[in-house]
């Protein structure tokens, strides 16, 4: 049996004397059994209380996904050629600010602007073995995502709704042909043809007055009647005591309708207004809407109940303008999505008011805290969370995102 005669003490804490990114151990001291002059241990604090918070020439491995405005991937080349990326976006300004305040220059992985099941295994997988030092994204902080990784302080909630397509202008004559019930048509359509005849009938009755020729004519009868229904004068005026009553009793009828008329004509002429509003699953159902499908979204039904969805049709999209582009603007699909992305598009589009093309049914699915990924134990933690939140308390994030959405109407214009 081997007899140990020296037990050697070694440390190795994170950034250590300038340690950055490699696994660096630092021999503290050594005993000699037998030999007390050798024995040296150097004055080392064995229980730090804080990790330093400056890092100069130190790298942050930093992987980010997510579809714009969350993340917005930007590349240039190096002097010796290298592309390198470097991404921003409303996930990554809080990491960003950090990486600035504490020294470490940010190394972005390919950031991947979209999302994708497989890939973001993929940075999961690097975050885990400790290739990345943080994963970027509005990832939910609940049971599945924590597993793994360890959660940053929350950056803000996300809630999940259905997106659906929004009300669609009505056509002006759309609009003017509803102003009154088909049986309302139908009677005024009625009483001009009745009263065109009995003029007709009255003006040629044998007993009528000699000197009026001006609804002699059936076709006289009807033009009469219908410059009455307009409000413009008629050519000639009747003079028998029969025609002028029903002239009369004819044009206190004509008033009252075009009055009406008038009215509601000129603000629809305005505006026209919009056609009913999905309110519920059930109106989607009988609008005949499918259900898009994205690759994440089938993840997240299986973190919420979604059981009403089976009796809709499905469509798969791999790409999220496309997939909120056939629920916006081609007004085909409905389907679940954060609030903050189907907005951004719409901005994209250059639209003044997005409130009139994004819609979402009343009732939310779910809302829950958002924030980054770190590798478990990673030393960075408490420091990356007590900045969040002096952040989030003083308003930057929010401050970066009315930043994004001028920039975006500014650009789309």
């Amino acid at each position: 049996m081997e007899t140990i005669t020296t037990i050697y003490a070694y440390t190795l804490f994170p950034y250590l004397n300038g340690a950055c990114n490699e696994d660096v151990t630092l021999l503290i001291g050594k005993w000699t059994v037998d030999n007390s002059s050798e024995n040296n241990f150097k004055p080392i604090d064995l229980f730090p209380n804080k990790v330093s918070k400056i890092f100069i020439d130190c790298v942050l491995n930093i992987g980010a996904i997510g579809p714009e405005p969350g993340v917005i991937k930007e590349s240039y080349k190096c002097e010796n050629g290298e592309n390198r990326f470097v991404a921003k976006g409303v996930t990554l300004e809080l990491i960003n600010l950090f990486a600035t305040k504490i020294n470490m220059t940010p190394y972005y992985q390919e950031p991947i602007v979209g999302a994708n099941t497989e890939l973001f295994l993929n940075l999961l997988a690097m975050l885990i073995s400790g290739e990345i030092d943080i994963l970027a994204g509005f990832f939910p902080l609940i049971k599945p995502f924590i597993i793994f990784a360890d959660p940053s302080a929350p950056m803000g909630l996300q809630t999940i709704k259905y997106l659906v397509p929004c009300p669609k202008l009505l056509m002006k004559t759309e609009k003017i042909l509803t102003l009154f019930h088909l049986s309302s048509w139908i009677s005024m359509g009625l009483v001009f043809i009745f009263v065109s005849v009995l003029f007709w009938t009255l003006s040629n009755y044998p007993t009528r007055t000699n000197n009026f020729t001006g609804f002699n004519l059936l076709s006289q009868c009807f033009s009469a009647a219908w410059a009455v229904l307009l409000g413009i004068s008629v050519s000639q005026m009747p003079l028998s005591l029969g025609t002028r009553s029903l002239f009369i009793i004819y044009v206190w009828y004509c008033f009252a309708i075009s009055t009406v008329f008038q009215a509601y004509f000129t603000t629809y002429l305005v505006d026209p207004g919009y056609e009913a509003r999905i309110e519920s699953l059930d109106d989607v159902y009988r609008a005949g809407l499918k259900y898009a499908i994205f690759d994440t979204m089938e993840a997240l039904r299986e973190l919420v109940d979604m059981k009403e969805l089976e009796v809709f049709e499905k469509e798969t999209f791999t790409d999220f303008v496309e997939g909120f582009g056939s629920v916006i603007f081609k007004r085909k699909t409905f389907t679940t999505t954060p609030l903050i992305y189907p907005m951004h598009l719409a901005r994209l589009s250059g639209l003044d008011d997005e409130s009139k093309v994004v819609c979402y049914l009343d009732e939310s699915l779910v809302t829950w805290p958002v924030g980054a990924l770190l590798t478990k134990g990673h030393p960075l933690l408490h420091i990356l969370n007590a900045h969040i939140k002096r952040c989030i308390e003083g308003g930057l994030l929010e401050g970066y995102w009315s930043k994004i959405k001028h920039e975006t109407k500014i650009e789309s214009q």
